[in-house]
């Protein structure tokens, strides 16, 4: 068996007057366990690794155990050293957890242990009132086994600039995460050719420079009649491709220039076969390319009606403005699309989110206490996630400086093993 044992221990928070009771349990191996510095003293065990608590000749052995199933209690018992029947002793165990929340557990016999009703939900931080009657007589325990928790003076959290906020409902949008490649808009590619063949006496603009439209680029002697005609900027632009030098030979309707207008460039974003059915024109895409400049907000123009058979994607075409040529063709670019939005009953904000022993957390405050809270999200939306489960409506949180926080309760040595 696995069971995580419940004993406390001492520490001392680096900085902060505080004390915990903390867990000490199997290696992680074997399952899940609360441990503290090996100097630390030692409760006495039981031979499940329950945490032996005695009142006279009478002994409760506790467990939670979750090797393999959700958390639960685990109960033994026994009598001037012989064992005692769980058929014959009403067990309960009352949790009370940071902010006066109480969670009662009732225990059924099953074979030669008695079992909690229901899970013991995570952070596993609360103080214990256990009360067995057996025989007619009352034997109760009391005592704290805090962790991942600390104490920070209310005044040295304001001036490290912790901020708390509320768990509330929000409108969460929900999107999907892209990428693809700026593109030239096909509309404002223009092409200077060669009206007739002949050798090109002069090409006056090389790739990058600007010109407009009418400017004289090129010009070229007509090879049957040795006139020269100029050639001009069909419209606006740079010139991005020249396919001819001073001198070269070319034929009728050669290409010479190539000019695109910058100042307005698509983007073509892959969309997953599995997803095109939920991307429509008009939905807003937020795109950021790689370049770490700001990101921009853009509209989805239209989705190609096919779907590349290498790929098996589809493109979602944006028209973005350009007018500092910013976004340079060729350039790759995420893209995330915004689907719709529905309600979520709790959300925090992700600036909230910390990682710790393995868990999402967020830290609930209660007074000068603040409580790691792991938690199961659901969707994010922009700086809000949605809670499914470890948090509700209207509790107190640290909204920022949890990183603060998180490093306190890291200064003190404790250990959250699975």
């Amino acid at each position: 068996m696995n069971p995580k044992i419940i004993i406390p221990s001492f520490i001392l928070l680096a900085g902060l007057a505080a004390s915990a009771w903390l867990y000490q349990g199997p290696p992680a191996s074997e399952g899940h366990g609360h441990g503290a510095e090996a100097s630390e003293p030692e409760a006495a065990k039981g031979p499940n690794r329950g945490r032996l608590l005695s009142d006279g000749d009478f002994v409760l052995e506790l467990a939670i155990f979750e090797a393999g199933v959700p958390p639960e209690f685990r109960a033994w018992f026994t009598k001037a050293g012989k064992p005692v029947s769980p058929a014959d002793v009403k067990l309960s165990v009352t949790l009370i957890r940071p902010g006066k929340v109480e969670d009662r557990y009732n225990f059924s016999p099953e074979g030669e242990l008695a079992r909690g009703d229901h899970e013991v939900a995570e952070p596993h931080s609360f103080d214990y009132v256990i009360v067995a009657e057996h025989a007619g007589v009352a034997h109760r325990w009391a005592f704290e086994a805090p962790e991942m928790q600390t104490v920070i003076a209310a005044a040295a959290a304001e001036k490290a600039g912790v901020k708390v906020d509320q768990a509330a409902s929000a409108e969460l949008a929900e999107a999907i995460e892209v990428y693809g490649s700026v593109v030239l808009d096909p509309d404002r590619v223009r092409r200077a050719s060669a009206r007739f063949a002949g050798v090109v006496l002069d090409a006056r603009k090389s790739l990058g420079d600007k010109v407009v439209a009418g400017e004289v680029i090129a010009r070229v002697e007509n090879s049957q009649t040795l006139v020269s005609v100029d050639v001009k900027a069909p419209g606006d632009g740079v010139a991005i491709t020249r396919s001819a030098a001073a001198g070269e030979s070319v034929a009728e309707g050669a290409v010479l220039y190539t000019i695109a207008d910058l100042e307005q460039v698509w983007v073509e974003l892959e969309i997953p076969r599995k997803e095109i059915s939920r991307v429509q024109a008009g939905q807003a895409v937020m795109l950021r390319a790689d370049d770490g400049a700001e990101d921009i907000k853009g509209v989805v123009a239209s989705i190609s009606p096919l779907v590349s058979a290498d790929t098996q994607s589809a493109l979602a075409r944006v028209v973005l403005p350009n007018p500092r040529g910013r976004w340079r063709p060729g350039g790759f670019v995420k893209g995330v699309i915004t689907l719709g939005s529905s309600p979520a009953q709790v959300t925090v904000k992700t600036s909230a989110l910390q990682t710790i022993f393995g868990f999402t957390v967020v830290f609930s405050r209660h007074g000068d206490v603040y409580q790691a809270r792991p938690l199961e999200l659901g969707r994010r939306d922009g700086d809000r996630a949605e809670v499914l489960k470890g948090l509700s409506k209207g509790e107190t949180y640290v909204s920022e400086g949890s990183f603060l926080i998180k490093a306190d309760i890291g200064k003190a040595g404790a250990s959250h093993d699975h």
